[in-house]
This record gives structure tokens, sequence and C-alpha cells, in this order.
């Protein structure tokens, strides 16, 4: 009987700590990378600003090459959503919620499959002296307990991802 109190008492001590310290994680995430295109703004910012064209450089996409893809609007307009369905990439869709030509878009990244999960998507434009530079941003909410502890990998999982994205835009950017 000892021997059950001990597993019982150290299972809620594992509990409790695991509540507490998801107390003091961030609630919020934001994974950020930056890349310069030699390339004027102008021809940069539509291989982002529309979401037909996200299939020749996104990462995920490429990961993927037979997920189902569909765009639904023209792709370059507030309200344009790309969906997409894969074994690997999961099940979710982007929506533009806010677009300044030549300077910004900001879009609602919703993930159904394998796990549920919204984020702001945040592109940035400014040109520079040696072309266009190019922020590319993913924030949200983490919610307690468990998304919190993700939250201390963001980074490490997207960032990757975030800089070959960067990597194929600059090559598909600076092509033509």
């Amino acid at each position: 009987m000892k021997t059950l109190k001990k597993i019982i008492l150290g299972i809620g001590i594992v509990i409790v700590l695991f509540l507490l310290v998801a107390l003091f994680l961030p609630s919020q995430y934001h994974v950020e990378r930056s890349i310069v295109i030699n390339q004027p703004v102008h021809k940069v910012y539509p291989n982002v600003a529309d979401l037909n064209n996200w299939i020749a450089w996104n990462p995920w996409t490429q990961m993927e090459p037979t997920a189902k893809s569909s765009v639904k609007g023209t792709g370059n307009e507030v309200g344009s959503v790309w969906s997409w369905e894969g074994k690997n990439i999961g099940v979710g869709s982007l929506t533009i919620k806010n677009i300044e030509p030549n300077k910004g878009i900001r879009s609602r990244l919703v993930f159904v499959e394998p796990q549920q999960f919204e984020s702001d998507d945040i592109w940035q434009f400014e040109q520079v002296d040696e072309g266009t530079k190019v922020k590319w941003i993913m924030e949200g909410e983490l919610n307690y307990p468990v998304n919190r502890y993700f939250g201390l990998f963001m980074d490490g999982m997207l960032g990757p991802d975030f800089e070959k994205g960067l990597a194929n835009l600059k090559q598909i950017s600076e092509q033509s």
C-alpha cells in the first residue's frame, strides 16, 4: 500500500510541475526569417502576393508534390484561400486578410490535421540597395499548457523551412 501511495504522489508531483512550469512559458510565439533578393520589389512581390504562385517555391509543397492543393478566389486579393491536403503536410488553409501592395501581406494560417493550430502569416517587403529585403514571419498564441511547451521548439521546427522557402523564392524571383 505504501508503494502505491508513493507512485500516486510521484505522478501528482509530475503533473503539478508540468502545469506550474507551463504557467511561466511564453503564451505567444514568433518565428522570423529574411533574405535579400536581387530584384526590385515589383518583381518579387507577385510571387508571394498571388497564392497561385506559392506551389513553385513553397517548401511544404516540395515535401509532398502529390498533395491536393487548390486556390479559391483570384489568389491575389483579400479573401483568397489556398487549401491543401496531404499525408505528410496535413490539412490546412491560408486566407489572405490584408494586402499592402509591394509592402506587406497578412494571412491567417489554419491547420486542421495532424493537429489543430492557427497563426498569422506575415510578409514584409522593403526596397534596399541590393534589391528587396523580404521578411517571412509567423506568430500566434500558445494554449495552456501543452502548446506552450511546443512554443519552445517553433523556431527550430519552422525556421529551416522558412529559410528553404525564402531561398526558393529568391531563385525564382531572380530568374525573371
